[in-house]
């Protein structure tokens, strides 16, 4: 992460400081990943009387959790239709059910735990900005009436101006996830859990007890694995690269000058404007997230997301001044339903992916979820975000684009040519050759030069650099690494290689 896109949520919180792991563990359950999910489940399995281990490999709260919009809503956009048309009403009504369970749980941990994390309870709401958006809605609007779920329609709404219509749920939540999580991961710890940050799992072995492998040579044993990691720790059978299409989306928190209604608003169209207000110390700060693009395959150059942000955020309340400015990774599914459960049939591992921008609820599910599949081997949406449904039957055209695009990139990615060296600049990457073969160029603010072998450790997709995070990005299947060449999430399993790490005067010459 660039010092400079730090979320909102982690500069106005600290996470609790857990140890990290230091000696060899035999335990019966463990999860691996601090974001909502893990710490989720961590809870649930104490709750029960069990004594989980939960391994991260940073902080709490480092990866996508720490870096949403905040909403905890069963509105994921104009989704019931499109579950109704691919699975079913049983099936959606299914999917409204248990995702209103997680909303539950949330509201009734904020209040048990008396969490200070801004909870506010409000609508969320769809708008449409086009005649055609607006049948959309009316489509949805019937739909999750027909559902059971507390929604309604405005014809003429005031806010967002302009709006052809909008589409609101009742008693939606929002939060700071940060101060959320925290609080319930200490809860989790004097429930019995046992937290290690700083902790990163790097090889899982199967067998009837599992064997992860973590950094610094140390070892867990476990009967049962949670994967709370958003990408799949362990694949499986499943080739879950060619079923879950990484996306990459922007968010802003600013000072505004005006004042807009409190409400949680998401626009029915592309490009993505989601808009949330947060009260902190009496201030109301305004939050846009939006910009959504495949990973690797955005603008350019990426400041241009945040500054298309800044512009929505001056139409819709004014810029005072920019708090905070990030970015985060999650990732889509086929069908748009979040695979939760065993990676392959009777197995004790767990897989919690795919949620597509709606992690805070779908997270919250997961937890639930998989701490009842570890301690009764059963839960009752188990076939629902089964990874055996019918996701890639029922959304085939999706499908073939996904999977076709990836390997668009890793051609196109050999035939760019490559930019000169000399002259880069400080905080400025390039694509280049050196020794005879492409690789990745970074100046760091220090005059530090690192040259990388930008081929994705993947599937050898030549890397992309994205300047406002100051990570190299893979376009085909959404592996990042920093400028050092360290993985830092996405399908690979291991870091860059590093070709040359100096100051910029010991290579200039080389350069020219």
């Amino acid at each position: 992460m660039s010092a400079s896109t730090v979320s909102y949520w982690n500069k106005t919180a600290t996470a609790p400081l857990f140890p990290r792991l230091e000696k060899n563990l035999i335990c019966d359950v463990l999860i691996i990943g601090g974001g909502i999910t893990g710490v989720t489940a961590a809870y649930c399995l104490a709750e029960k009387g069990e004594k989980p281990v939960l391994i991260e490999a940073g902080a709490l709260c480092d990866g996508t959790t720490g870096n949403t919009t905040g909403k905890v809503t069963v509105q994921h956009g104009l989704i019931y239709g499109n579950i109704l048309k691919k699975h079913g009403r049983r099936f959606a009504r299914a999917y409204a059910e248990s995702q209103s369970e997680a909303l539950l749980f949330v509201r009734r941990m904020a209040r048990d735990l008396a969490v200070d994390c801004g909870l506010l309870e409000s609508p969320t709401c769809v708008y449409a900005e086009s005649d055609l958006e607006r049948e959309e809605l009316v489509r949805e609007y019937q739909t999750a009436m027909d559902l059971g779920i507390d929604a309604y329609f405005e014809e003429a709404p005031a806010f967002p101006a302009g709006s052809y219509g909008l589409l609101g749920f009742r008693r939606q939540l929002a939060f700071h996830p940060v101060r959320y999580v925290s609080a319930l991961a200490a809860a989790a710890a004097e429930k019995g859990a046992r937290i290690y940050c700083g902790t990163k799992a790097v090889r899982l072995e199967d067998g009837e007890v599992k064997t992860i492998h973590c950094e610094g040579g140390l070892t867990i044993e476990a009967r049962h694995v949670i994967m709370a990691t958003q990408y799949p720790f362990y694949d499986g059978p499943n080739l879950f690269f060619a079923r879950l299409y990484p996306k990459r989306a922007y968010g802003l928190a600013v000072e505004p000058l005006r004042d807009w209604p409190d409400g949680l608003y998401i626009n029915a169209g592309q490009p993505a404007r989601s808009i949330r207000a947060h009260f902190e110390n009496g201030r109301k700060i305004l939050i846009v997230v939006g910009e959504s693009h495949p990973t690797g395959r955005g603008a350019e150059n990426e400041e241009e997301h945040f500054d298309n942000l800044r512009r929505f955020a001056e139409q819709v309340a004014g810029v005072k001044s920019v708090l905070a400015r990030w970015s985060a990774q999650d990732y889509e599914t086929p069908d748009q339903i979040p695979y939760i459960g065993r990676v392959s049939d009777n197995s004790n591992i767990y897989v919690a992916a795919g949620y597509g921008k709606w992690g805070l609820s779908s997270g919250t599910l997961a937890g639930i979820m998989l701490s009842d599949l570890a301690t009764t081997g059963g839960t009752p949406y188990e076939a629902l975000y089964s990874r055996n449904r019918a996701d890639i039957t029922t959304s085939l055209g999706k499908t073939i684009a996904e999977v076709a695009l990836p390997m668009v990139e890793l051609i196109k990615s050999k035939l760019e040519p490559t930019e000169p060296a000399a002259g880069i600049q400080r905080g400025e990457g390039r694509v280049v050759r050196f020794q005879g073969r492409r690789a990745g160029i970074y100046r760091d603010y220090d005059d530090t030069v690192t040259i990388l072998d930008i081929s994705c450790t993947h599937m050898s997709t030549t890397l992309n650099f994205n300047d406002a995070e100051k990570t190299w990005d893979c376009p085909a299947h959404g592996g990042r690494f920093s400028t050092d060449g360290k993985l830092l999430e996405g399908p690979p399993k291991d870091p860059l290689k590093v070709l040359f790490r100096g100051k910029y005067e010991e290579i200039a010459f080389r350069l020219e």
